[in-house]
């Protein structure tokens, strides 16, 4: 099939699938005089990619997933980044969490201050 037909199964559009392909995301893709042929296999591939970077995976990072070794990866691999990943995720919460309380404290104490004196300009806040 050729990228129109592959980015309607895909559902990445050409230019992406064009920078997959210089990226070398996308690699062994066969020509038909000068049009790029996909296979089903490569539609998968695409799609892999557009899943990994609704996840945050960038493209570079992906190309080490996908191409561990300089061959496709195995599941295992794509497991172990998946973990990576998600730890972390869960590091970026816990670190928005902290700063969600800390602008909360800010805020009661700016609210006490204004009430406290309504000419205050900086109130005293806690480390």
């Amino acid at each position: 099939m050729y990228i129109g037909e592959a980015s309607k199964k895909s559902g990445a559009t050409v230019k992406a699938i064009r920078l997959y392909e210089q990226l070398e995301l996308l690699s062994n893709i066969s020509r038909e005089n000068s049009y790029r042929v996909f296979t089903e296999e490569d539609v998968l591939l695409i799609k892999f990619i557009k899943i990994a970077q609704s996840f945050d995976f960038k493209l570079l990072e992906l190309k080490d997933i996908i191409y561990s070794g300089g061959n496709l990866a195995n599941w295992e691999n794509i497991e172990r980044a998946i973990s990576l990943k998600e730890q972390k995720i869960t590091k970026e919460i816990s670190r928005l969490q902290s700063h969600r309380k800390d602008l909360k404290n800010y805020r009661s104490e700016i609210k006490q201050c204004l009430i406290d004196n309504s000419d205050c300009f900086f109130p005293q806040v806690k480390n």
